[in-house]
C-alpha cells in the first residue's frame, strides 16, 4: 500500500528493498504463468514449485476454476504424511512458502495465499470470458489487469502491497515508500483520495491505451501520449464518427459506444481523466 507517511526506523527500509529486488528480478522475466503472477501479486516467491503447468491451458477441459484448480494441486503436493497419520509440510518444502519480504509463511492457509487463490479466480473468470488460456502472460498485460480490477473495486479485501510494489517499477509512485501491511494497520493509515475519477465510458479503451504505454516503458498518464493510442483503437474499430459537425481531429472525436450510445472524447476532458486516475492511487511526495 502506498503512503506519504514518513516513518523512522530501519524495518521500512529493509523491507522496500527485498521487495524491490525480488520484484526487479521477476519483472524481467519475459512471460508469467497465472499461477506466478498471481503469487507475486500477493507476496509470494514463485519458486520452481510454482511455476510448473500441471496441465496445459490450451488442452484443458476450459472452465473459469481452471488455473485456481492448478494453484491447489501444486498446494497439496508440498504436504507428506508424517507417518502418524497427520498431514504436514516437511522442512524441505518450506522454502516454497517464502514472501517477497523474505519472510516465510506459516502455512499455505495463510492470508498470501488466500489472495492469490481471490486473484486466479477472477484471471480463470477473464479467461472464460475471453475464451483463452493462455499457460503464459507479459508481466506487464498480468500487472495492468489487475491494476485495473483494484481501480474499480472489482476485487475485494485484496492487499495491493506486492502490485504497488510492481507499478514502483514503471516510476508510478516511485518517491513513495512501500509498507509491510503490519506497519499500514499499526498506523491505521491506508491512502485513500476518494476522487471521482474511477469510473469513465471509455474506460476499457483508456487502460488498454496505458498498458501499451507501459509496454513502451512511456508515461501511461501524459495526455500526449494516451490520446494518440486511445484514438487509434476507437479507430481500428470504427467508432469514430468523422462526419460529425462536432468532429475535430486531434481534438474532440464523436464516437459510438459499444452500447450504441453517443459520446464526445476530447482531449482536455480526457487530460483531466487522467490527472484524476493518476491521483486516486498515489499521493502526493
Amino acid at each position: 500500500m502506498a503512503t506519504n507517511i514518513k516513518l523512522p526506523g530501519s524495518e521500512i527500509i529493509d523491507f522496500n528493498l527485498k521487495v524491490e529486488i525480488e520484484a526487479k528480478y521477476f519483472y524481467g522475466f519475459a512471460t508469467w504463468t497465472p499461477v506466478m503472477g498471481a503469487l507475486l501479486m500477493s507476496g509470494i516467491v514463485p519458486t520452481d514449485h510454482w511455476r510448473k503447468v500441471l496441465d496445459s491451458a490450451e488442452s484443458a477441459n476450459k472452465s473459469a476454476s481452471f488455473w485456481t484448480d492448478q494453484l491447489r494441486r501444486l498446494i497439496y503436493e508440498l504436504w507428506e504424511n508424517d507417518g502418524t497419520g497427520a498431514e504436514t509440510i516437511p522442512e524441505r518444502n518450506r522454502k516454497h512458502l517464502r514472501g517477497l519480504d523474505g519472510e516465510t509463511q506459516a502455512t499455505t492457509a495463510s492470508t498470501r495465499f488466500q489472495n492469490a487463490h481471490r486473484v486466479l479466480r477472477h484471471w480463470g473468470e477473464k479467461c472464460e470470458d475471453e475464451g483463452q488460456y493462455l499457460s503464459e502472460v507479459e508481466p506487464v498485460i498480468f500487472v495492468a489487469w489487475l491494476e485495473e480490477l483494484c481501480l474499480y473495486d472489482e476485487i475485494l479485501f485484496f492487499d495491493r502491497t506486492w502490485l504497488d510494489a510492481f507499478l514502483k517499477l514503471h516510476g508510478l509512485g516511485a518517491t513513495k515508500i512501500v509498507l509491510p501491511a503490519s506497519v499500514v494497520e499499526s498506523f491505521l493509515k491506508v491512502t485513500d483520495i476518494g476522487d471521482d475519477g474511477g469510473w469513465h465510458p471509455l474506460g476499457s479503451d483508456i487502460l488498454k491505451a496505458q498498458r501499451e504505454a507501459i509496454s513502451r516503458g512511456s508515461d501511461p498518464y501524459a495526455i500526449e501520449i494516451i490520446f494518440p493510442i486511445v484514438s487509434r483503437i476507437l479507430d481500428d474499430r470504427g467508432a469514430i464518427n468523422r462526419s460529425s459537425e462536432k468532429y475535430e481531429s486531434g481534438r474532440v472525436l464523436p464516437v459510438t459506444l459499444e452500447d450504441g450510445g453517443p459520446y464526445v472524447l476530447k482531449r482536455d476532458s480526457l487530460r483531466v481523466q487522467l490527472g484524476r486516475l493518476k491521483s486516486r492511487r498515489y499521493t502526493s511526495p
